[in-house]
């Protein structure tokens, strides 16, 4: 396709590939007496020369042009720009619906994203308002949904379509913007697409069915699952022994963090369970959120499985393995990191790490830096992983004595490339103003907006986000030069490790 070649082309112009040509263009700077490196925390294979900021939203305009042709809606476009009634119908119909002849009521994220819940749910021959929805509050700001499209955006956060601005932020009373748009529309084809798959649809006849599902309440998981009788005659199950059930809990290692039966013990005598066709038999069990070690666990993605120990009574044949288990994956972190929750999480941690960078103490510093990850800085609210620099550990230790130039990025309005020492970047970007003592703090909240992509929260997916803000410092300037540093932490092991420095400041 036109677009990716384009893409392609800018690329080449971009980065230049370590090897002959990057030496030929080296040389030159140390003939200067200059030293300039990329900071990373891994050997660098592209150097990066120029850089032209590119949309979040680029990849997904990329993959519906290739499909879809939707070249022409989002050509010349500012993808920040808000989007026309024109425009929303056109990629629906390339993409979802070429009959597509409806509207949303208006162009707010609430209206445009119930609408593309009922697409989904007409596609797939659903009727949006009989779906079983999840009991949480999925944004801080749920209250603010008009109730008419509070059913189908919880729908649409279930099915993957819309999952908010980050940092658990819906706002639903502004309008759509391009970039917005083209994720909307991928992750409704991507949804429908998922729910038409054969391997997901309804259970044959003459089987059982396991479902299960999930609540995060209270600092605990429960878990609802039933046993679904789908034949046309009622079946007698037997289970060996008081257990009927299992739950193991899995973390993304792989490693079991909770099982049901430890330390339980339970009758050995048989049990008989009569089930009618199309009933079910139905359990429940609750998780802690505690691993096996004791460790209360705030953040990370799980995998539950669930096993139901029956078999059919009186020798009528085993039942598939496959029809007595459930799957289900979830994450946490979301409720979790409220901000009350959040300050009471990392409140001390931040405190010492906030207080070492007020007094330059890099080996403090260092002790917080991600083992694995390191730190990653960014100079003007936007995370870039392509432009961002990063210091490990050793880098962090040595951070005011390296007398190096690195790239840092590029500065807002002239775009010119930011070239400085890592003291020089901590004056300019890091702490810039008297942070230790900011007017006010937010702990996983937004204190501050500017005009750039707030994508802290895309990038950083289980993170805590504290924010030191200043509001301004000159009355005559009503507010425009504030400041604020960001510190993003995420969990490691038993504890917390920066992982990222935001500088965010008014930009023009």
């Amino acid at each position: 396709m036109r677009n990716r070649e384009i893409k392609k082309s800018k690329l080449a112009k971009n980065t230049i590939i370590t090897g002959a040509l990057c030496t030929a263009l080296i040389i030159p700077a140390f003939v200067q007496g200059v030293d300039i490196l990329s900071a990373s925390a891994k050997d660098a294979k592209v150097v990066p020369i120029y850089y032209k900021l590119s949309h979040w939203a680029d990849t997904y305009i990329e993959q519906l042009s290739e499909k879809y042709g939707v070249e022409s809606i989002f050509k010349d476009k500012n993808l920040e720009a808000y989007i026309t009634l024109e425009d929303f119908q056109n990629i629906v119909r390339l993409v979802i619906n070429e009959e597509y002849s409806g509207a949303p009521d208006t162009l707010t994220r609430e209206a445009v994203v119930y609408e593309l819940a009922k697409m989904w749910s007409e596609e797939t021959g659903q009727v949006l308002d009989q779906i079983p929805v999840i009991k949480m509050i999925i944004y801080s700001d749920t209250d603010k949904i008009d109730m008419k499209y509070n059913h189908g955006i919880t729908v649409a956060y279930m099915k993957n379509i819309a999952n908010g601005r980050g940092g658990r932020i819906f706002a639903p009373k502004d309008n759509v913007r391009y970039g917005e748009l083209a994720a909307l529309v991928f992750n409704t084809h991507k949804a429908i697409d998922h729910e038409q798959d054969p391997k997901n649809q309804p259970v044959a006849q003459d089987k059982f069915e396991t479902i299960g599902s999930y609540e995060i309440k209270d600092d605990k998981v429960i878990f609802d699952f039933k046993l679904i009788n789908h034949y046309d005659e009622p079946k007698k199950l037997e289970f060996s022994s008081g257990q009927q059930f299992e739950v193991t809990i899995t973390d993304e290692k792989g490693e079991e963090v909770y099982k049901y039966s430890d330390d339980k013990f339970f009758t050995m005598a048989l049990i008989y369970k009569d089930i009618a066709p199309a009933e079910s038999l139905k359990w429940q069990d609750t998780w802690n959120m505690t691993s096996k070690e004791g460790v209360k666990l705030t953040s990370g993605k799980y995998r539950a499985k669930i096993n139901i120990l029956a078999r059919l009574a009186e020798s009528e044949g085993k039942i598939d393995e496959s029809q007595l288990t459930s799957v289900i994956e979830f994450s946490l972190g979301e409720e979790l990191k409220k901000p009350d929750a959040a300050e009471q999480i990392i409140k001390e941690t931040a405190d010492k790490l906030i207080s070492a960078m007020s007094n330059k103490d890099a080996q403090t510093i260092s002790e917080y830096v991600h083992p694995d990850k390191g730190i990653r800085f960014t100079p003007y609210t936007s995370v870039s992983l392509e432009d961002d620099a990063v210091f490990n550990k050793q880098q962090m230790k040595n951070f005011f004595d390296d007398r190096n130039l690195y790239l840092w990025g590029h500065f807002d309005g002239s775009g010119e490339e930011i070239r400085l020492t890592p003291g020089e970047y901590y004056d300019k970007f890091i702490y810039s103003e008297d942070f230790v003592n900011a007017k006010k703090i937010g702990y996983n909240e937004v204190l501050s907006n500017g005009n750039m992509i707030e994508n802290q929260f895309e990038v950083y997916k289980n993170a805590i986000v504290v924010e030191y803000y200043f509001p301004g410092f000159n009355p005559e300037y009503a507010g425009m030069d504030w400041k604020s540093l960001r510190l993003v932490f995420e969990q490691y092991e038993d504890g917390w490790k920066l992982v990222g420095i935001i500088h965010n400041q008014w930009t023009i």
